[in-house]
């Protein structure tokens, strides 16, 4: 690992196969896909390569298996001036990966297959990957694809060395339990580790009960995280504290695809927290980085920072015309 990074992670990381397909299939039909295309992925992984592509040093901390896909997955983190070398291959075991049906107004279901990624264990957390995360300033994790028990271990290690956590919930807690990954009862205290919580609005519904998304914000704050940052699609992002709530509006593009947006928009925001930035700057940037996802197939359609900036500075104009 580099000798400074600022941002690591624990979390998915895939290769994506996409079918890029008229529509959406139910049960017993059958389509003919347009095209396939295939791209680097997963929650973790996407949220450190936007995070690297706005100029940040990143490293993605996990196991990968010695296949095709983990050669695809390490060239993917190089090609983003990643650090790779917190990546351990693991001889006989195949790499994550996902199949992710696309239709043609962008809407996608996705397969997940976790393999040796979802295989690593407390102990290796700690005599493996511990020293990478007291060095840095954020620690990326999520709920998505590795059980609770590693995942925790990591963020005791991020918390107890004053590393801020960042945590992509990215499931329901009734998927995550149903999934083996962990109770609904560990998950909740999980949260008393996290600074910065991203949850899917069905986690946040079904661990609040709310159905109003301020109401939802604050009762979340009150799990423990310190930030709560809720997206919004097309009606932007909610960022709330205990001391502040912001509403910020999206930005208007032509949707190709949206996997990765909600990734892209946890690298902005952890980039714009690293930066110091006030609430409304911070969820400003990671819409951007969001909507400019939107715009190309691939979790990993994300832009560098003069993009985002140039996005940004020419919709304000507009605004500004208007």
């Amino acid at each position: 690992m580099a000798a400074n990074a600022e941002v690591v992670g624990i979390g998915s990381c895939t290769v994506d196969y996409f079918a890029i397909v008229p529509r959406l299939l139910a049960a017993e039909e059958k389509i003919n896909a347009t095209r396939m295309e295939i791209h680097a992925g997963g929650v973790t992984a996407n949220n450190l390569t936007q995070v690297a592509r706005l100029g940040a040093s990143t490293g993605w901390l996990g196991l990968i298996g010695d296949d095709e896909n983990g050669r695809i997955i390490q060239k993917a983190f190089s090609d983003d001036h990643m650090d790779v070398s917190g990546i351990e291959i693991v001889k006989g075991e195949l790499s994550s990966l996902t199949w992710i049906p696309v239709d043609a107004s962008g809407e996608r279901c996705i397969y997940m297959f976790p393999n040796v990624t979802g295989k690593i264990t407390e102990l290796q957390v700690a005599t493996h990957f511990g020293s990478h995360i007291k060095a840095a300033k954020h620690f990326h994790t999520e709920a998505s694809q590795l059980p609770i028990l590693p995942v925790k271990a990591a963020m005791h290690i991020a918390h107890d060395a004053k590393v801020r956590v960042i945590f992509d919930l990215d499931v329901s807690p009734a998927f995550f339990c149903a999934a083996g990954l962990g109770t609904q009862e560990e998950l909740t205290a999980a949260l008393t580790l996290v600074d910065v919580l991203k949850p899917c609005k069905a986690a946040a519904r079904e661990l609040t009960g709310e159905g109003d998304y301020e109401k939802i914000a604050k009762a979340l704050l009150r799990l423990g995280p310190n930030l709560v940052a809720i997206t919004l699609g097309a009606d932007g992002c909610l960022i709330a504290t205990p001391k502040e709530l912001v509403h910020v509006p999206a930005y208007k593009v032509d949707v190709v695809d949206t996997t990765g947006a909600g990734d892209a928009f946890m690298g902005g925001l952890s980039y714009g927290l690293l930066q110091n930035w006030d609430l409304k700057r911070v969820g400003s940037f990671a819409n951007a980085c969001a909507a400019l996802c939107c715009t190309k197939v691939g979790a990993r359609a994300m832009s560098k920072y003069a993009e985002v900036a140039a996005f940004i500075e020419r919709n304000q104009a507009k605004s500004g015309a208007a």
